[in-house]
């Protein structure tokens, strides 16, 4: 690796970065109407000298659709993240045991930003105890590079970033270049080439022995493309129909001159006089008729409401309208969640590789043996019909295992924390219950106190 390589690998990096800086403002509901020219009226150098009297809103009204849509999605599939069984209770335990709290907040990180950047990033390392470490890294600071074969491996990873240069208080480029052995630091110079520098406390590399590239992607789909194409050009029109339909609301109060030999010497005398004094100069039969604007609101509001439900069927969303679910049967339910379900699937396929390679590093780092099978549960977060679903597990009962139904019951999170549970009270109450004895040659039963 050479300053050479790091500036073309960043040059066509850039485009990415473009694109996801783009989703990210969406998702901050920072759209493209808030800093697009194209919808503010044109005005002449005296209009925009006087100001128009009758154009006056400048109304910017962005919707935060892509935030709704990429939590919802991400909510759906990562509130709950997948459990981990490698066939050993020992090696289960010790495997949650160093995923952590965060687990859920970084399943949750990864799924944003591959919704909005096309690929999350999860970098691991030993820390200073030497234990299992692992982070979500910004997307943006990412340039993966990969083998040329079919599987596509990962052979090395640059990440670069901006930090203060301590000598000189100044803010500079670092990168950093990972493969399965080491890492080397380099820093861009005043001259825009990219040299070793001394890593504080590092050097100017570092023998990780990890085993492997120590970062894991996380891709949102098997296309690598983010979920805002899909529907940006909906938003778009959404935001710039609501936005005119608010400037006609302000701009309605005003009224259209039409004047009758109008006496003035030119456009800017009448914009001054109107503005300034709300007279109008007229010569001869002249005379002044006003218009008032008209609001096609009807023809509006029936096109927001088809942009509306477009959004969610191009995003394949689930719409919150209250009116579509009412008191909705378990079938309608997922009815209604098919096509997040499809999009939340797609997501799933490529995370469940990224979930096994974490696995497989932390058996790696820890020392554990690797497990020739990782079992993925994954639970969905949904709106459910609990009552529907209790009835279904009470009239189960006989026709499967009770671990089944428990597994299942809409109250439980814990099967097996429930089970244990559901046995000690059953023993109590076996315990509170007389005991009676029989005499083996008949007679009557003995209630335990006789002295014989």
């Amino acid at each position: 690796m050479n300053s050479r390589t790091i500036r073309c690998l960043l040059d066509g990096h850039r485009k990415f970065i473009k694109r996801a800086e783009e989703a990210r403002n969406y998702f901050a509901n920072h759209n493209r109407i808030k800093d697009d020219n194209s919808v503010v009226q044109r005005q002449s150098e005296t209009e925009a000298a006087l100001g128009n009297p009758l154009h006056l809103a400048d109304n910017r009204i962005s919707h935060n659709w892509h935030n709704l849509l990429v939590t919802q999605k991400v909510s759906y599939a990562l509130s709950y993240p997948p459990l981990f069984d490698l066939g050993d209770k020992t090696a289960n335990a010790g495997v949650a045991t160093l995923l952590g709290d965060q687990y859920t907040a970084a399943a949750m990180q990864l799924g944003i930003d591959a919704s909005n950047t096309s690929v999350g990033w999860l970098h691991y390392w030993r820390g200073a105890d030497g234990r299992f470490r692992y982070h979500a890294v910004d997307p943006v600071q990412i340039v993966p590079v990969y083998s040329g074969t079919l599987d596509s491996e990962l052979v090395g990873v640059l990440r670069c970033y901006t930090t203060l240069k301590p000598e000189q208080g100044q803010n500079v480029q670092v990168c950093e270049f990972w493969d399965d052995t080491r890492v080397r630091f380099y820093r861009q110079n005043a001259y825009g080439n990219y040299a070793y520098f001394n890593y504080p406390e590092v050097g100017q590399e570092l023998v990780h022995g990890l085993g492997a590239v120590p970062f894991i992607p996380f891709y949102n789909n098997a296309q690598h493309t983010d979920d805002l194409p899909l529907y940006k050009d909906l938003i778009d029109a959404y935001d710039k129909v609501v936005s005119g339909f608010a400037n006609d609301m302000e701009d309605v109060q005003e009224v259209i001159f039409v004047i009758k030999n109008y006496g003035g010497e030119d456009k800017t005398e009448f914009l001054s006089d109107l503005k300034q004094s709300k007279v109008i100069k007229v010569e001869g039969d002249g005379g002044v008729d006003t218009i008032r604007a008209e609001i096609p609101h009807e023809a509006r509001g029936e096109f927001l409401d088809r942009v509306r439900r477009q959004i969610f069927v191009s995003g394949m969303g689930v719409d919150p309208d209250p009116e579509r679910f009412g008191d909705s049967s378990g079938v309608a339910l997922k009815y209604l969640y098919s096509l997040l379900e499809l999009k939340a699937g797609m997501m799933e396929t490529q995370f469940r590789t990224g979930f096994a390679d974490l696995v497989r590093a932390i058996c790696r780092v820890e020392g554990m043996a690797e497990p020739a099978k990782i079992i993925q549960t994954w639970t969905r977060n949904m709106v459910q019909n609990d009552l529907e679903t209790a009835q279904i597990a009470a009239q189960s009962v006989g026709v499967i295992s009770d671990q089944t139904i428990v597994k299942n019951h809409p109250w439980v999170d814990d099967a097996e924390a429930e089970q244990k549970q559901l046995k000690k009270e059953q023993d109590a109450t076996a315990e509170q219950q007389p005991q009676f004895r029989f005499r083996l040659n008949g007679g009557d039963p003995d209630d335990g106190n006789s002295s014989e």
